[in-house]
């Protein structure tokens, strides 16, 4: 299991890039640097739990737990103007994140509001993208993470299924990707760019964009929602040009960087 779960979360490599270049003129790019950084963090902790296991890998831990936060709180950020500033942000939340190991000079030392901070900082893109298609991914990957933070808080012998939290994150990457690659495809062009940028930005963003949308639809007189699942007529009257549909989805996504 050791060595199974080392080779899965390097292979996870691989998704992980492909989003990177497929997202590399979107805001989300940043946010999935951080995700890279955690995802390496949680490879330097399998090999040194393989390898040296004992203070060193739990240190490791607890600053992969920290990245794999920023990474999720990245996301909220994630629009134009203000992205590249929002990494100061989460490079100051990094800092508070990691004074457990500065304040110990090099000894990891936790206090309990320090614990429960960054089991929110965990909880916060576990919700965002609850609602979305990655929303069993996000269950596994919180249970990964709970599993480690369990270990790394003393709450259970660190001998007990020690790869189990590794081998659930490594399988986020791998799923994530199939999941946004296959699926229904959808209905309508509104549909298809609706529920890519959903799933990409999670339901922070897509709940504020979903309203702009309608807001627009609403002043334009046209008998249409964009809801949660997608676009639904309201009344028995003309639709509007789907190319209008669209042109106006198109607008309130250009902050976000999506060409399509």
């Amino acid at each position: 299991m050791d060595l199974l779960a080392t080779l899965l979360l390097l292979a996870g490599i691989f998704p992980l890039t492909k989003a990177l270049r497929a997202n590399r003129a979107t805001t989300l790019w940043q946010a999935l640097v951080w995700a890279l950084a955690a995802w390496l963090a949680w490879i330097g902790v399998a090999w040194l739990r393989l390898l040296r296991p004992g203070g060193e890998e739990r240190l490791a831990a607890y600053g992969a737990l920290c990245l794999t936060g920023c990474a999720g709180i990245a996301v909220l950020g994630a629009r134009r103007p203000g992205v590249a500033a929002w990494n100061f942000v989460v490079v100051g939340l990094l800092a508070v994140l990691l004074l457990p190991i500065f304040n110990g000079l090099g000894v990891l030392r936790l206090e309990p509001a320090q614990e429960i901070f960054l089991a929110i900082t965990l909880l916060v893109p576990i919700l965002n993208y609850l609602p979305t298609r990655l929303g069993p991914e996000a269950v596994v990957g919180a249970a990964g993470c709970g599993w480690e933070m369990v270990r790394l808080l003393g709450w259970m012998s660190p001998a007990r299924s020690p790869w189990l939290g590794l081998f659930l994150l490594a399988l986020v990457p791998w799923t994530a990707w199939l999941a946004l690659t296959t699926g229904t495809p959808a209905s309508s062009e509104v549909d298809r760019l609706w529920l890519a940028y959903r799933d990409r930005f999670g339901f922070v963003w897509g709940q504020r964009m979903r309203e702009q949308f309608n807001r627009a639809a609403h002043h334009a007189g046209w008998p249409v929602v964009l809801h949660w699942n997608g676009l639904h007529v309201t009344a028995a009257e003309p639709l509007p040009d789907p190319t209008a549909l669209v042109a106006t989805l198109r607008a309130v996504f250009k902050r976000f960087g999506l060409q399509e």
